[in-house]
């Protein structure tokens, strides 16, 4: 047992609680906090007296923030993705009237032809926003005109005036849309952080999540203070291969002894298909039996070692639709997940 003084935080890591893929970490962390709920009910006899307690572990929240916004948090807690593509944003520019009555915005602007430009003002000589004016077919008094990226003014709008001007344009970029029907993920979590013992021995603290699910409610502070990005998951019991383990606590570092090399979970094989592959129908359950599923271990300095397991999950495994063309089998080990696919076939 020990007795640990925890001196820094380090990281948050995430991975995917099924396929293990790393998914995002969070290394500027400004505080976090573990906080454990337990179930509780009394027991009574006579007259309503306490006979005993049973009690459970039931839920863990974390909960913190981070010092910059982490664009994979961001992804678990809206359940979307980050894609790369065409979109449109708004884009504002001051520009100075020529001698011609004219000004050239720097990009071209999209929208519904003679109406591209979603405001004009006259800027005051204080900044700030003066006359706004209006976008049409000819300029006159009030109104200009916008074609390939020129700007036509009245003559009443005279050399050196400056405009401030709205618009659209397209870009290529990282956006991430926040769907209303998508909803937050869940990870495999990995804190990390130093501590000390009373004898200023340093150690290491990982405490692993096997499955937490976060919420997808959190708040960007903008303004004078800095943006953090807040978050909350809560420890789910029944992560893949961890059984009812809410989370686990483990301390070593510099002084713990070093454990000789054992073999890891390096990949799994269908090694013998079942014996349905195919002939299946909308609705069916997929049956295993007859498969065979081989386990390959590596060990540091040593070959490869093999071993038949059982333990995995399957998915889809019923109520399966005329899509479901491959089943995935995953395996965990160790704190490791590995999958394979098996092919079927429908009538």
């Amino acid at each position: 047992m020990k007795d640990i003084l925890i001196t820094s935080l380090e990281t948050i890591t995430a991975f995917d609680p099924v396929t293990g893929a790393y998914k995002w970490t969070l290394d500027e962390l400004q505080d976090t906090s573990i906080a454990q709920a337990e179930d509780k009910t009394d027991l009574t006899g006579k007259g309503g007296r306490k006979l005993s307690s049973l009690k459970r572990n039931k839920t863990v929240t974390i909960s913190g923030t981070n010092g910059i916004i982490s664009g994979g948090l961001l992804e678990t807690q809206v359940g979307s993705k980050f894609e790369t593509k065409t979109t449109q944003v708004m884009w504002t520019e001051t520009l100075t009237v020529n001698s011609s009555h004219v000004a050239e915005t720097t990009y071209g602007a999209v929208g519904e032809s003679g109406h591209e430009i979603d405001g004009l003002f006259i800027r005051n000589n204080d900044g700030t926003l003066g006359t706004e004016l209006h976008q049409a077919n000819s300029a006159s008094s009030g109104y200009f005109t916008y074609s390939n990226k020129t700007l036509t003014f009245n003559s009443d709008v005279l050399e050196g005036t400056e405009v401030v001007v709205y618009y659209n344009r397209n870009i290529s970029a990282d956006v991430l849309e926040n769907f209303s029907d998508k909803y937050s993920g869940k990870c495999a979590l990995y804190i990390d952080a130093l501590g000390e013992d009373k004898c200023s021995n340093v150690y290491r603290i990982q405490i692993y999540i096997p499955k937490a699910d976060f919420s997808g409610e959190f708040t960007f502070e903008m303004g004078d203070n800095q943006s953090v990005h807040a978050f909350e998951a809560e420890s789910l019991a029944g992560g893949c291969g961890a059984g009812g383990v809410l989370w686990t606590y483990t301390v070593f570092g510099d002084t713990t002894e070093a454990m000789a090399d054992v073999p890891t979970l390096k990949s799994i094989a269908i090694t013998t298909a079942p014996t349905k592959t195919s002939g299946y129908s909308a609705g069916d359950a997929f049956d295993a039996t007859g498969m065979v599923v081989t386990a390959t271990y590596s060990t540091p300095g040593a070959a490869d070692t093999t071993a038949v397991v059982t333990g995995y999950s399957i998915s889809p495994l019923t109520n399966l639709t005329t899509s479901d063309t491959t089943i995935t089998i995953s395996y965990t080990e160790g704190g490791i997940t590995k999958t394979a696919t098996q092919a079927i076939t429908f009538s």
